[in-house]
């Protein structure tokens, strides 16, 4: 079975701070801060895997897309 290659490719960014979500070629670029962080949860989707972030206030962060 062939994939197609990933037709938004972005770039994700775990540093000491936090952690940063940018499409590459421009677009908005998601920060979180290590201190908002509430949980993080991983996860197997069809043909990737899912990366989940919950923050104080509620909102939840889905990352779809990372190879194993």
């Amino acid at each position: 079975m062939t994939l197609a290659p990933m037709q938004n490719p972005v770039q994700f960014k775990v540093y000491f701070g936090g952690l940063a979500w940018k499409r590459q070629g421009g677009g908005k670029t998601i920060e979180i801060d290590k201190a908002d962080v509430t949980a993080v949860t991983w996860m197997k989707v069809p043909r990737a895997y899912k990366l989940g972030v919950r923050i104080k206030d509620g909102l939840f962060y889905r990352f779809i897309g990372f190879h194993e």
